[in-house]
């Protein structure tokens, strides 16, 4: 979690302080050589660091280190706070904290809580019972017919090999041969 944040923090310094040109890639590279002199071991988690950069509770660092013009009020009025920590006068006199991205946990007990609260209704039950069965019998056909297709090869094998040529066989082979045709020839009733 602290690499994430250090890299963040890295990132979205470069971001603010982005030069004329620069692509996103210019801005990693120089965010991963910060990383790299800051911790002394090259940042190697960039493919979570993807999936993560745009949620909500790692914008947080984003919008702490801002110092771009940003809109503070329902008047409209705007604010350039260069400095962080001072509050501006909105957050002064505003009477309800900054409102943080509910938990994990927090996340999981609602869930939890709408889960028990709801049971759902019979005709869903039903439905999903209803295509339960049809996806039941269709795996039962579909294991017939797999079934028969087995047989019907082996049955194909069979006679391949009771039609084998025996002229280049010797008198043990053909013994063989015989005696094998003839199990095979009782076995499918021919």
């Amino acid at each position: 979690m602290v690499v994430f944040k250090n890299l963040l923090g890295v990132t979205n310094k470069l971001f603010m302080e982005k030069k004329s040109g620069a692509s996103e890639k210019d801005i990693l590279i120089n965010a991963h050589a910060f990383y790299e002199q800051d911790e002394g071991a090259p940042f190697n988690l960039e493919y979570a660091w993807r999936l993560l950069k745009d949620e909500p509770k790692w914008m947080g660092t984003f919008t702490e280190n801002s110092s771009k013009r940003t809109k503070n009020s329902a008047s409209g009025s705007y604010t350039a706070s260069l400095n962080s920590e001072t509050p501006s006068s909105y957050e002064l006199n505003s009477s309800s904290p900054m409102e943080r991205p509910m938990g994990q946990k927090a996340a999981k007990r609602k869930g939890k809580a709408k889960e028990n609260a709801t049971e759902p209704p019979s005709s869903v039950i039903s439905d999903t019972r209803n295509k339960r069965m049809e996806v039941m019998e269709n795996l039962a056909r579909l294991k017939e017919e797999e079934n028969k297709l087995v047989k019907e090869k082996m049955e194909f094998e069979a006679m391949q090999f009771i039609m084998s040529d025996t002229s280049k066989m010797n008198d043990s082979q053909r013994e063989f041969h015989e005696k094998r045709c003839n199990n095979l020839k009782e076995k499918y009733g021919w």
